[in-house]
């Protein structure tokens, strides 16, 4: 009886400490029986935050430090894990807990990792994505959040506060999602979300269980920009920060690290969310081949740096100078120079259109003129500029608060921006390089792409991404040649899959990877409906998805297309439906070329092939970790638990110099199949008889095949103790591949006849100078 006592005692021990009494995290999302607080004898706890907790009630209520109430407040666990904001409480599994309402998944598998956190990685790229929208333009211009401590409920409300009970009160939201200023429309939030589309750019697209949805589908790696428009906040009504573009851009990057903390406290803790900001590219690695989605910080700005003013600007090196290590320090690692208006760094590419037109006046507040352009020599352009009725421009004009001056008459087509890379754009630029920066030159005239792309030229430098389509496609090659990444935005699956066929390079000297650039958040329509059947797999093929559903609705992306980022699930299935193996393969190798790319940014060389005279463990030393081995060797052909180096005069074409990793990521076998290299006095290429075998000789080791010695292996002590450890090592050797010849760059097929000048992305609703003259009526009034 003792003993059966005994045991009953420790699993009840066991049950009242799901992961341990001091783990304050692991209670995310279970349910409970909380003893010391009236009411909670049934209980979801649900994560607010790291080590914080909402008490759900079955009939819907919150045990809250006031008392049950319909209002959630929440509570902060003590370190020991046995206290609730001080008070001490014993908290016990229960049944019938009410669920927390949140948006499902609609997917069932396990996302794909890598075999070791150094070997080469997997998954889709968005090198162009705003997950902080809700910050800008004031703060009271784009409805809902990506999530919200108290749940989605709060994350997506009722648009009403905003855009009055039938949405007309919101005439510049209606302007672009509607071409209407006027337009009625339904403002209802979770659960109902009628108006969350793809051409509706100010509710929120971005929740981060959709995101979360799109990463099961295999993206890897994001990179995150925030945005803001100084002078289109001014024509906010209602605001609840100010319109600093500066001010945003420190909102927005505390913000996501604040979503990064909630999204780790519902899988329970520091690090076990779906995704991490990182701040190199060997981070970046460990985070993607645990399975997870890095993140990478961008700001995507008019002002940036507090810099506006084309002929009196606003700032000097100095003051770039703190701005630009501020950024550093809050993470920022990849940077445009500007965003909608010339401003003292650099000229911008057009807008089109009657859009364009409303951007044009904004240059004149921002910048201090119109645009100046002038009818392009060369093959490559900016975008066409509308002209405008005087009439029109005299009415935004006066929405800005600004002095119409005489309008400008522009050329013939096509334009170019007379504007090119300042003296102060080109202090940016090198700063940056500096820093080991990414440099992304979208949004840039023609001119400042052209000045920037010879800055990078003239270092090396590799660090450079075109990801939304924002530049003529005619530069791509020039980046490609530095290792830089360059692709389009994002449009309807088969137009996508046209504009791959189109630009995509047979070969290049650097890893060749696609992606794409959602933009989603920065005022930016997304791709129609496609052909795609339910249920579908992942890129990967080890997660299934059906349509996803959030409350009341459900999103088909058949018969609506890109509706929430979730769909971006959808979309990259129909993109390799179109577009085939050949097309997801290079998408599925888009983040491996980005932290290629961001390594040789940050230093790692891409070393020639090692002579043949010199000794095995010259360059490859024993012991040493896989970051330690690339700063010396240089980047590797083959990156997996082997990684190989081509080697000069072998003999043999595809002869490697082969480092083996240990567990730990340190090297515990040298290697070479190459010839005349050697061991304990045996080398690569001697007759050796008898039948094939691998022989070792204390920390050495050699295969036999052929008559001939094919590979040759040095170990460290620990590693040579396991004899099998070691024979697997060896053969991993003798498979290691390498070659001596640098692809060339070589263009697509279809290239030459590619029509440059054109945006290959989004850009919002079409809207025309009517629209136009309706919303500065409305907001004049």
């Amino acid at each position: 009886m003792l003993r059966t006592g005994l045991v009953v005692l420790a699993l009840s021990l066991l049950l009242a400490a799901p992961a341990g009494a001091a783990d304050r995290y692991a209670y995310a999302g279970g349910c409970y029986a909380v003893g010391g607080l009236a009411g909670a004898e049934q209980v979801r706890m649900q994560a607010t935050a790291l080590g914080r907790y909402l008490l759900y009630r079955p009939d819907g209520t919150y045990v809250t430090p006031t008392g049950i109430s319909a209002s959630p407040a929440d509570w902060a666990m003590g370190s020991d894990g046995a206290s609730l904001n001080g008070t001490p409480v014993t908290i016990t599994p229960a049944t019938g807990c009410a669920e927390f309402p949140e948006a499902p998944l609609n997917a069932t598998g396990t996302p794909s990792k890598g075999a070791t956190e150094f070997g080469r990685v997997g998954g889709v790229i968005d090198g162009h994505m705003h997950w902080m929208t809700y910050e800008y333009f004031g703060g009271r211009f784009h409805c809902g959040k990506p999530w919200d401590p108290y749940g989605i409920t709060f994350a997506l409300p009722d648009c009403a506060a905003i855009e009055g009970p039938t949405g007309t009160a919101a005439v510049f939201q209606n302007f672009l999602n509607y071409g209407n200023p006027a337009q009625p429309h339904d403002t209802r939030g979770y659960p109902f979300l009628t108006e969350t589309k793809a051409t509706n750019l100010t509710r929120e697209g971005t929740y981060w269980r959709w995101v979360q949805r799109a990463w099961m589908a295999g993206l890897r790696l994001m990179v995150m920009g925030v945005n803001e428009n100084r002078v289109l906040c001014t024509l906010q009504p209602v605001k609840v920060t100010d319109c600093d573009e500066m001010g945003t851009v420190r909102r927005g990057l505390d913000a996501v690290r604040n979503l990064q903390n909630y999204v780790d406290a519902q899988a329970g803790g520091p690090g076990k969310g779906f995704f991490q900001i990182v701040t190199n590219p060997y981070d970046a690695r460990r985070v993607i081949n645990s399975g997870r989605m890095a993140v990478v910080l961008e700001i995507e700005i008019s002002e940036p740096f507090g810099c506006r003013g084309w002929s009196a600007p606003s700032c000097d090196k100095a003051q770039i100078d703190r701005e630009l290590e501020d950024l550093y320090k809050r993470g920022v690692r990849s940077a445009l120079l500007l965003n909608k208006y010339d401003n003292p760094l650099t000229g911008v590419r057009f807008d089109s259109g009657a859009q364009g037109v409303l951007i044009n006046v904004g240059n004149l507040a921002s910048a201090g003129s119109f645009w100046s352009a002038k009818t392009c020599t060369g093959p490559l352009r900016d975008n066409p500029i509308a002209t405008a009725d005087p009439g029109l421009l005299t009415g935004l004009s006066g929405l800005l608060g600004i002095t119409l001056p005489p309008p400008p008459l522009y050329p013939k087509t096509p334009h170019c921006n007379t504007r090119g890379l300042t003296d102060l754009g080109a202090h940016v630029v090198n700063s940056m390089m500096d820093r080991k920066m990414i440099v992304n030159p979208d949004h840039m005239s023609q001119a400042g792409v052209d000045a920037t792309l010879s800055l990078l030229e003239k270092r090396g430098y590799s660090g450079v991404i075109s990801p939304h389509g924002w530049m003529d496609p005619g530069n791509w090659p020039r980046l490609w040649k530095l290792g830089g990444l360059a692709f389009p935005g994002h449009s309807d699956a088969a137009q996508y899959v046209k504009e791959w066929q189109q630009y995509r390079p047979k070969s290049t000297p650097y890893e060749l990877g696609w992606g794409f650039g959602a933009d989603l958040g920065g005022l930016s329509t997304q791709p129609g409906k496609g052909g795609l059947s339910y249920p579908f797999k992942s890129l990967d093929g080890t997660v299934t998805f059906d349509r996803q559903t959030t409350g009341q609705r459900t999103f088909d992306y058949a018969a609506e297309g890109v509706a929430t980022y979730g769909q971006y699930a959808d979309w990259l299935a129909d993109l390799k439906r179109v577009g085939g193996s050949a097309l997801a393969d290079d998408l599925w190798d888009g983040a491996e070329a980005y932290l290629q790319m961001w390594e040789r940014a940050d230093g790692v060389p891409t070393t020639a092939c090692a002579p043949r005279t010199q000794g095995l463990t010259k360059t490859l030393k024993l012991g040493v970790s896989w970051t330690g081995i690339l700063r010396g060797a240089g980047q590797p052909q083959q990156r997996d638990r082997a990684w190989s180096w081509c080697v000069k005069g072998s003999g043999n074409p595809r002869a490697a110099d082969v480092a083996v990793f240990g567990d730990d990521g340190r090297v515990a076998l040298v290697g070479s199949t190459a010839q005349g290299r050697r061991t304990a006095g045996v080398r690569v290429g001697q007759r050796a008889g008898g039948k094939a075998r691998i022989v070792i000789s204390g920390r050495s080791a050699y295969e036999v095949r052929g008559g001939k010695v094919r590979a040759v292996g040095v170990a460290t002590k620990a590693f040579a103790r396991d004899r099998s450890a070691l024979r697997k090592a060896l053969r991993d050797v003798s498979a290691a591949r390498a070659t001596q010849a640098k692809p060339a760059f070589v263009a697509g097929a279809n290239a030459a006849t590619a029509p440059t000048g054109r945006t290959l992305a989004g850009s919002g609703n079409p809207v025309d100078d009517a629209a136009l003259t309706l919303l500065c009526k409305l907001i004049g009034a």
